[in-house]
């Protein structure tokens, strides 16, 4: 999700690209209490940062956050999940 809300990179795309990546490794880390290395190594597919690289994300479906949940459930569950399945197997 981080990668999805991070701004397309224009000409200075990757720099721009490698400081997102960098960053959501970073609170990605945080979340897990690990170091980035170890959430970048052990809990984020490669494929989520290969399909970054390549302009694809699941940028479309975040605004569909919370349709149809029921009350208590997360609203990432779901929708989310699955997009990310559906990117990471495309790649």
């Amino acid at each position: 999700m981080g990668l999805a809300v991070s701004r397309p990179a224009g000409r200075e795309g990757r720099t721009r690209k490698k400081r997102a990546v960098t960053r959501v490794m970073r609170e990605v880390a945080e979340y897990l209490g690990n170091t980035p290395a170890v959430a970048r190594a052990s809990y984020v597919d490669p494929r989520v940062v290969e399909a970054y690289d390549q302009g694809r994300t699941i940028t479309a479906v975040l605004t569909e956050l919370g349709a149809g949940a029921d009350f208590g459930r997360l609203a990432t569950a779901g929708p989310v999940e699955r997009a990310v399945i559906d990117l990471v197997r495309a790649v």
